[in-house]
């Protein structure tokens, strides 16, 4: 399996990372469609193409992007890529790596739940030190740094005493790190510090003198989240980051497999001495784990030991598994956190635009509902002041500012009560929708009663304000029914759901030519709504956007009776 080795030249830390190539063809660029994604504004949206050949060969195809692409320095269309070629897109530079390993000698740890059960038995006891394990892979008796112990007779030979002291104070070390796990991973420690607490208490084993933890990116590849080095003087962290590399068979077996992996005195082995990444990383041993949670895979776990073959042992790698699984729970909280708080900014923006109980349906069957885009019948409304902006000229902003709230706010009130969708406010005029997101069957019925009632309340909040000074208002209102295109539209920087469509750009002709009090409604709607509401036909009007003239037809109400446009105007 080949895979891209990416530098990025404007990270300060110069971090490496490992993109797998896992299709027979993956795109890249900037937009987030592509299989690896490239955030830089010197990258096209779309700006290449890598096909894999046979053998782990590839062929490099430039999208006709805006700055090109670069193999080995030389501007190219399209290029077949051998092993450790240098591929530059924009400020990137990805080395296609596609030089096959010969098999590591790993030892494979057991699951995380098994390992605790071994560690630690229900009474809490530490583990069983009677016997010494000896075969290659599986003692855990010998001095860090030294091989394991040689056989004597047909038997393990038995630790001496003061072998057994060190083993124990070891072990015990190792427990009391495994207690304190539970108390370092707060939640309320960010995705980011979770893989730093990880290796401050990584760092506390022996030997260890080097690690990273390598979270995987749907569409970015595996990336160093933080690296510590152990120095002479201390240690520092995000240091050393463009040096991270991992062999790909290491990649690759804690990826399928998801278990933990012991490595042993690895750069000593002429098997190996043909590994890029393994004598840039000057490994002699190592302890990798998966960070898993559940079925969650989040990226890899990584330690070594520069200095000393046979650093670490199997017990070493328990307690190194369970540190990782721990830090994975405590990314999935984490995560499940941000979607609580994602959940919470859906709600709120939803309730901007839905009542109460229209929100909780969405919430409660989100798979009801398609906010991508969609066509489906719906009927629109619109509201306008008359005369607004006459009488804005003789009031204060702040005048003005505190009518218009008041007016929003009761007739956005009305609206939700029918259970209509407020889509947008419109200076001193408003737009709502009846039929999207969710569509009923009395959806034109709603609205034109929403138009009734919203005229209504209107008369009320004049006879209010009269007898505060203010100006009375009046509002013609128009509504069409018709097939609109429903979802969130927009760019990248902000969406909003909204619906366009013919019926919409007729509903706000039909509210332009209303008058005060009325209610106009085209023959879509007054076809829905006939045997329901009284209404008059009205001589068809010309209307900007269509040649013929649309049948128009005035929903007849009044206060009270539901007949009859009267009692708007002020009274003498």
């Amino acid at each position: 399996m080949a895979r891209l080795i990416i530098t990025d030249p404007n990270d300060p830390d110069r971090r490496t990372q490992i993109f797998e190539i896992l299709s027979s063809a993956v795109t890249l660029g900037r937009a987030t469609s592509n299989d690896l994604v490239l955030r830089d504004a010197s990258v096209s949206r779309h700006h290449a193409r890598l096909a894999v050949l046979a053998g782990d060969a590839a062929v490099v195809t430039d999208l006709d992007s805006l700055n090109g692409i670069c193999v080995n320095g030389r501007v190219v269309r399209e290029q077949r890529l051998a092993d450790q070629d240098r591929v530059s897109i924009g400020v990137y530079e990805l080395l296609f790596d596609a030089t096959g390993e010969p098999p590591l000698d790993i030892e494979t740890g057991a699951g995380v739940a098994a390992e605790i059960d071994r560690l630690i038995s229900a009474e809490g006891a530490a583990p069983d030190l009677s016997t010494e394990r000896v075969a290659p892979g599986t003692s855990h008796g010998a001095s860090p740094g030294s091989p394991p112990l040689a056989r004597s007779g047909s038997g393990p030979r038995v630790a001496s005493v003061p072998e057994q002291l060190r083993r124990l104070e070891r072990e015990n070390k190792l427990l009391k790190l495994l207690l304190e796990f539970g108390k370092a991973f707060s939640p309320a420690l960010t995705p980011d510090a979770i893989p730093e607490r990880a290796l401050e208490l990584a760092f506390r084993m022996d030997n260890v003198e080097r690690g990273f933890v390598m979270l995987r990116g749907e569409k970015t590849g595996f990336q160093p989240a933080v690296v510590r080095i152990k120095t002479g003087v201390g240690e520092k962290v995000n240091a050393g980051a463009s040096g991270v590399m991992l062999s790909r068979q290491i990649i690759e077996r804690v990826t399928t497999e998801r278990l933990p992996l012991l490595i042993r005195n690895l750069a000593e082995d002429p098997r190996f001495a043909e590994s890029d990444s393994l004598r840039l990383s000057g490994t002699r041993s190592a302890m990798c784990a998966p960070l898993l949670y559940q079925q969650n895979f989040f990226g890899i776990f990584y330690v070594d030991c520069l200095t000393k073959p046979w650093a670490f042992n199997q017990d070493e790698l328990s307690i190194f598994s369970v540190l990782g699984a721990q830090a994975a729970a405590s990314l999935e909280n984490a995560r499940a956190h941000a979607a609580l708080s994602r959940h919470a900014l859906e709600r709120s923006a939803l309730e901007r635009y839905l009542s109460e109980p229209i929100v909780e349906k969405i919430l409660a069957h989100p798979d009801q509902v398609r906010l991508g885009g969609e066509n489906q019948m719906a009927t629109i409304l619109f509201a306008d002041i008359r005369g607004f902006t006459h009488l804005a000229e003789k009031m204060p902003p702040s005048a003005v500012v505190e009518l218009l709230n008041e007016f929003f706010t009761e007739m956005t009130e009305v609206i939700f009560e029918s259970g209509g969708t407020l889509d947008k406010y419109l200076g001193d005029g408003l737009m709502a929708v009846f039929g999207a997101p969710l569509a009923r069957p009395d959806d034109a019925a709603r609205a034109a009663r929403t138009a009734i009632e919203m005229q209504r309340s209107l008369a009320r909040l004049n006879r209010v304000g009269r007898e505060r000074g203010r100006p009375w208002l009046a509002i013609g209102i128009g509504i069409a029914t018709g097939l609109v295109t429903a979802g969130n539209i927009g760019s990248a920087r902000r969406m909003d759901y909204t619906v366009v469509g013919d019926a919409v750009n007729l509903g706000q002709r039909l509210s332009a030519g209303a008058a005060g009090g009325q209610i106009l409604v085209d023959d879509s709607t007054r076809c829905l709504v006939e045997g329901l509401l009284p209404t008059e036909r009205l001589a068809p009007v010309l209307v900007k956007g269509r040649e013929a003239a649309v049948e128009t037809y005035a929903v007849l109400w009044e206060p009270g009776t539901g007949t009859g446009d009267k009692g708007l105007a002020p009274s003498p």
